[in-house]
């Protein structure tokens, strides 16, 4: 076998073997067996999926013998690309005042790795009743479910949107592999699909020979979802970032910033104090379920009161510092002892300059 082929085969079985992180990725499962089309909002699709918005997706399975059958249902005909069942979505809307869009979102089964690559993929077509086709169909992956309680076009852009140059053709209504490899920051962790631009950026056609009967697919895109997967094909996690002078990090270990330097007498954080908290925020960023304790302390020269306020500006300078840097106010705490808890005695210049510090302590 040549060198090149083995190595493809040897890729091939990797990801074949690889784990999908979408629960219920086929649609098989169900809580109750679809009669229609789904009228709650806000509600379970079907397990592990559901709606973020008050859209209401539908489900669709062979065990219906209603208008969410398979391969007959209201939407349309179409078996299922793989196993029993499939959803469906609104993807466009013509003729409404608003912009209405339904999306199916899903919680992984873990979060992403950061510097993992993510093959993204799922099959989509539109419903054989739909009177309109569009140009367009993305994902978002994001740590949040950005829950919301409207029924218009999702509030954050996607992470990917595929867009094809026709917008319809004979093909339109077979079964399409959506497929995107992507780049984790880490911690991703729920993924929605759908389409996640408005009315004026969505390119549409009216299909002339459609025999949509219900009346919003007269005026709608349609699409079924099925075969939905998120696999792990490659990449590496990048190095934990470490402070100066310390090379690894734990929780619950108070460490000590070196070049943290401020204003005499002061708490306004002079520059060269920025390269270790830039650090500090990469760390923050590396490990997100991390917290921070910023703790200030000063030499022994002043009152112990003007210390302590002193000591508590300086811990807030630094916690101003991160979250100016996009570090959630919420994980950061900050504290002030003054001059209580000296490194070292002494009185000298050298012992006073070392107990003049910034201290902090990841949580987890």
């Amino acid at each position: 076998m040549r060198p090149g082929l083995l190595i493809l085969l040897l890729a091939s079985i990797r990801f074949v073997h690889a784990q999908n992180l979408v629960p219920n990725p086929g649609f098989e499962q169900y809580h109750k067996c679809p009669g229609s089309f789904t009228s709650t909002s806000q509600g379970e699709i079907a397990p592990g999926w559901k709606s973020p918005s008050s859209g209401t997706p539908d489900m669709f399975h062979t065990c219906s013998i209603g208008d969410a059958g398979v391969p007959t249902n209201w939407a349309g005909y179409s078996k299922a690309y793989t196993g029993s069942g499939y959803a469906g979505i609104y993807a466009f809307m013509f003729g409404s005042p608003k912009d209405y869009r339904e999306y199916l979102q899903a919680r992984l089964a873990a979060p992403l790795e950061p510097g993992g690559q993510y093959l993204v993929e799922f099959y989509y077509k539109l419903s054989s009743n739909s009177k309109y086709s569009i140009d367009r169909i993305g994902f978002l992956l994001s740590d949040s479910t950005y829950q919301m309680p409207g029924d218009e076009v999702f509030p954050v852009k996607a992470t990917y949107e595929r867009i094809n140059k026709t917008i319809y053709s004979r093909a339109t209504g077979l079964w399409t592999r959506f497929s995107y490899v992507h780049e984790a920051k880490g911690g991703e962790q729920h993924l929605t699909i759908g389409n996640f631009s408005n009315r004026e950026n969505t390119r549409n056609q009216y299909i002339q020979n459609s025999q949509a009967q219900e009346p919003m697919l007269a005026r709608a895109a349609y699409y079924f979802i099925d075969d939905v997967k998120v696999v792990k094909v490659g990449g590496q996690p990048p190095e934990a970032p470490v402070l100066t002078g310390y090379p690894e990090l734990k929780t619950d270990v108070d460490y000590v910033l070196k070049n943290i330097q401020f204003k005499y007498n002061d708490y306004t954080l002079l520059e060269l104090s920025y390269v270790e908290l830039r650090k500090v925020v990469e760390i923050m960023q590396y490990h997100k379920s991390w917290s921070v304790v910023v703790s200030g302390h000063t030499d022994d020269i002043g009152s112990e009161g003007y210390n302590l306020e002193l000591s508590l500006n300086r811990a807030g300078s630094v916690a101003d510092y991160l979250i100016q840097q996009g570090i959630e106010p919420t994980r950061i705490k900050t504290l002030g002892f003054g001059k209580q808890t000296p490194l070292v005695t002494g009185l000298d210049e050298v012992s006073r300059a070392t107990n003049r510090r910034v201290e902090i302590r990841f949580l987890n």
